[in-house]
């Protein structure tokens, strides 16, 4: 899993549709471009111009050697429509007469005999039956993957035993490593006139930088919007956690701080028996004091920003946090404690790691341990979540190098 190994798989599913070169493909099925239209919105001129006021660079790639800067994210969303994997890699393949695609069909868990996967037991319209297989490979995401193989009685030997499940295989590490990414946001009031947004293709810029001390470099993220986006739905429990009544959502803006890499894992354990009832997870999101600390600074720089000349034409005045929250730790601290979002890229359930390593659920090639026939291809085998934002062209990379030793095999 060195840089020069996965490499190639990054650019072998990459269609980048804007920048070419060493570290893109060009002829892989996932479309990339950024979106570079102008004029930009006045929130998104401001922040880029803050952060030139900064010290900091402009990054043109920001998937590149050196994504360190302001830059413009790269998105595989194609005239509106989000690429997922399931439309550039599974509908091209969906009349191979040597594969099945059966929908509403609910996995319950593995069928194992002797150390070996020989199947799923499954649910659908109203029964339960098993597939065999003498080969499966769980791709159900980082809280899913490790709930099934508890399931199937693969994981820690008490909590398996507290639930009546049988031990298959005692395997402390599934569950455990739990990795998302957080965001605290500040918000502020723009003037009259301000834009918020512009078109659907309109620049959205990012900052990456290293907090202070940190020996990873690029380990935050901010980013500016609208508080209220697009999409409705989402205004009511925003404008409860965000906003107070005397700002009108047209005038509301935000700078969003993103721990990049956090340093406290969370966990996934079993809540019942009962495949149809859902695990319990924690994030434990903020209880290491680094993480806590590299939040509030990043929330401090964003008001910082917020106060150069760069902004002056655009802020009315700060919503949150407060002066008086903002200048006390334990104050910021709490505040934060209290309207942290979180992100949609759950890992590291299932880590990858050597026999070495109590909490390694899967070896170097994906292969659950100690289970033949047994593989975990998802985000869930990540030691630690990529910092760089999302999790997406790292699972089709991982997913693409598996492919091929499962093929081999």
């Amino acid at each position: 899993w060195s840089y020069d190994k996965v490499l190639p798989y990054f650019i072998k599913s990459e269609h980048d549709l804007d920048i070419q070169g060493d570290f893109h493909g060009t002829e892989g099925p996932m479309p990339i471009r950024r979106r570079k239209s102008t004029p930009w919105s006045d929130i998104q001129k401001a922040f880029h111009e803050a952060c030139l006021q900064s010290g900091f660079n402009t990054t043109e790639d920001t998937n590149g050697s050196d994504p360190s800067g302001i830059g413009i994210p790269p998105t595989n969303n194609l005239d509106g429509i989000r690429m997922s994997v399931a439309l550039t890699h599974l509908d091209p393949m969906r009349h191979f007469l040597n594969l099945t695609i059966r929908g509403n069909v609910f996995a319950r868990k593995v069928l194992i005999k002797d150390s070996q996967a020989v199947g799923v037991e499954v649910q659908s319209g109203g029964e339960v039956f098993n597939i065999e297989a003498n080969r499966v490979v769980l791709s159900a995401g980082a809280i899913k993957s490790p709930h099934l193989l508890m399931l199937s009685g693969i994981g820690v030997q008490d909590q398996l035993q507290q639930f009546g499940i049988p031990l298959v295989h005692d395997l402390p590490g599934v569950g455990q490593n739990l990795w998302n990414h957080l965001s605290a946001q500040i918000t502020f009031k723009v003037k009259q006139g301000v834009s918020l947004t512009g078109d659907r293709d309109a620049a959205h810029f990012i900052l990456h930088y290293t907090s202070q001390g940190s020996r990873i470099v690029n380990d935050m993220l901010l980013r500016t919007s609208p508080v209220v986006e697009e999409r409705q739905e989402r205004a009511p429990g925003v404008r409860t956690k965000y906003l107070t009544d005397e700002v009108a959502p047209e005038q509301a803006a935000r700078i969003s701080c993103t721990l990049g890499l956090p340093d406290g894992p969370g966990y996934v354990r079993l809540a019942s028996a009962d495949p149809e009832m859902q695990p319990s997870f924690n994030y434990c999101y903020l209880q290491h004091p680094n993480d806590i600390r590299r939040v509030r600074e990043g929330l401090r720089f964003a008001a910082k920003l917020l106060e150069s000349e760069a902004y002056k034409g655009v802020v009315d005045n700060r919503i949150q946090p407060t002066d008086d929250i903002l200048a006390d730790d334990d104050a910021l601290d709490l505040w934060i404690r209290q309207t942290v979002g979180t992100a949609r890229h759950v890992s590291g359930t299932c880590k990858m790691g050597a026999d070495s390593d109590p909490l390694a659920v899967v070896d170097q090639y994906c292969r659950v341990k100690g289970i033949r026939g047994l593989w975990v291809v998802d985000a869930s085998v990540m030691p630690r979540i990529p910092r760089s934002g999302g999790t997406h062209a790292t699972v089709v990379m991982i997913a693409e190098r598996v492919v091929d030793w499962i093929a081999a095999s």
